[in-house]
C-alpha cells in the first residue's frame, strides 16, 4: 500500500509500505477520504518541521477487518469515521476523564522515525475505540468533518450558553463556519468577525445574524450596541491573531466566556486587562481536540444529516495529487480540501 509522507517543507512522497496487520483490539480501515486540516497544513508549510510525517486525522473509510476483542458494533463492510488521535487510557489525564489531553497521545516524534496520525494512506489500523459507524449513504467527504464538528461541539459547550444568548465567532474560515452552524442549532444569536467580504457573505449564508469587519468597524462597540450594551455571553476565537483574541475578551458581557479554539502561530503574547476578568467574572479557556463522546455526537449528527457541511468542502483530489491538494488547502480561496483515496 502507499502512504503520503511529508519529507520536507512542501515536499510529499508516495512511499510503499507493507499492508498493516490487524490486531485483536484493532480495526483495519480502507481509507476513502481525508480532510487536509490546519494541523497537516502547518507541516506542509514548514511552520512545524518534524519530518518524516504521515498526516491525516480527519478520516472516513470502510472497515475491512475487525479484531476479535473489539467491543464496538462495527462490522466488516461498514462505513466508518475515525478519531485518529490515540488515547492511552492509563495516564493521569485519561484517568481524570480528560482523554483529549492524553500524555501519551502519539503527537510527538521520536528520533527521526516516521510518525503522525496516518490517515493519508490507502489503509490504516486503528484501535477499536477510534472507529465509529456511520450511515452507508453519507458522502465520504462529509465524514471527514466528524473530527472538526466534534471539536466545535465541545467549544460551544464550554461557554455554557443558553438559547437566545449571543455568540461572537472570530474568523469566518471552515472552523468559524462550523461554529456558526452548531451555534444556530443550539438557538444562539451569532455575530461573526471577519475581514474578507466573500467569506462574510458565506457566514451569512450559513446562518450568521450579523457580520462585522474589525478592520473597518469597532467590533466591540457593535457587539455591545447589538446586545443593549451588555456584550456577548460567549466569544470563540478561530483565527485572526492575538488582537482578535483581545477583541473577543473585551466584547464579553459580565459572566461571559472566551473560548480560544484556534492556535496562534507564531507564538506571541497578548494584552488583557486583569480587572476585566476580576470585576466582570469572565472566563478565558481553551479547546484542544475531541473526546470520545463529542466524536460520537458529531458522527451521529453528520450521519443523520442534522448538520449540513457539504458547502464547506471546496475541492477534492486523488492521493496522487496530494502536493497540489495541499497547495490548494493553504490557499485563502478554499475552505476544506479533501484527499480522495481508494476511489474504485
Amino acid at each position: 500500500m502507499k502512504k503520503a509522507v511529508m519529507v520536507a517543507k512542501e515536499t510529499i512522497e508516495l512511499q510503499d509500505f507493507p499492508m498493516p496487520v490487524c490486531g485483536e483490539d484493532e480495526i483495519l480501515v480502507k481509507v476513502k477520504a481525508v480532510g487536509l486540516c490546519t494541523m497537516e497544513q502547518r507541516y506542509f508549510t514548514g511552520t512545524k518541521e518534524e519530518y518524516p510525517f504521515n498526516g491525516g486525522h480527519e478520516v472516513c473509510g470502510i472497515a475491512m477487518e475487525v479484531g476479535s476483542k473489539v467491543g464496538s458494533t462495527v462490522k466488516p463492510g461498514d462505513k466508518v469515521v475515525v478519531a485518529a488521535i490515540t488515547r492511552c487510557g492509563d495516564c493521569y489525564y485519561c484517568q481524570r476523564g480528560m482523554d483529549n489531553m492524553c500524555a501519551n497521545g502519539g503527537d510527538v516524534q521520536i528520533g527521526n522515525q516516521l510518525w503522525g496520525p496516518g490517515g493519508l494512506s490507502e489503509y490504516m489500523v486503528c484501535k477499536g475505540y477510534q472507529v465509529y459507524k456511520v450511515n452507508p449513504d453519507m458522502p465520504d467527504s462529509v465524514g471527514t468533518l466528524a473530527e472538526p464538528v466534534a471539536c466545535v461541539l465541545r467549544s460551544i459547550e464550554k461557554a455554557h450558553m443558553k438559547p437566545g444568548d449571543t455568540a461572537v465567532i472570530i474568523g469566518g474560515g471552515v472552523m468559524g463556519l462550523l461554529h456558526v452552524k452548531v451555534a444556530k442549532l443550539q438557538g444562539l444569536r451569532v455575530i461573526v468577525s471577519e475581514v474578507d467580504p466573500g467569506r462574510s457573505q458565506v457566514c451569512l449564508d450559513c446562518g450568521a445574524d450579523m457580520v462585522v469587519n474589525p478592520l473597518e468597524q469597532d467590533m466591540v462597540q457593535l457587539v455591545k450596541d447589538a446586545t443593549d450594551g451588555r456584550g456577548c455571553e460567549g466569544a470563540f476565537y478561530t483565527a485572526g491573531g492575538p488582537k482578535a483574541v483581545e477583541q473577543g475578551v473585551n466584547a464579553l458581557a459580565k459572566g461571559g466566556t472566551m473560548v480560544i479554539y484556534g492556535a496562534v502561530y507564531p507564538k506571541v503574547a497578548m494584552s488583557i486587562d486583569p480587572n476585566k476578568i476580576h470585576y466582570d467574572e469572565i472566563v478565558i479557556t481553551g479547546l484542544c481536540s475531541t473526546t470520545k463522546e463529542s466524536f460520537r455526537e458529531a458522527a451521529n449528527m453528520l450521519s443523520e444529516g442534522i448538520i449540513d457541511v457539504k458547502e464547506l468542502i471546496s475541492e477534492e483530489y486523488p492521493l496522487e495529487d496530494i502536493e497540489h491538494a495541499f497547495h490548494r488547502a493553504v490557499s485563502p480561496e478554499t475552505y476544506r480540501v479533501v484527499s480522495k483515496i481508494n476511489e474504485e
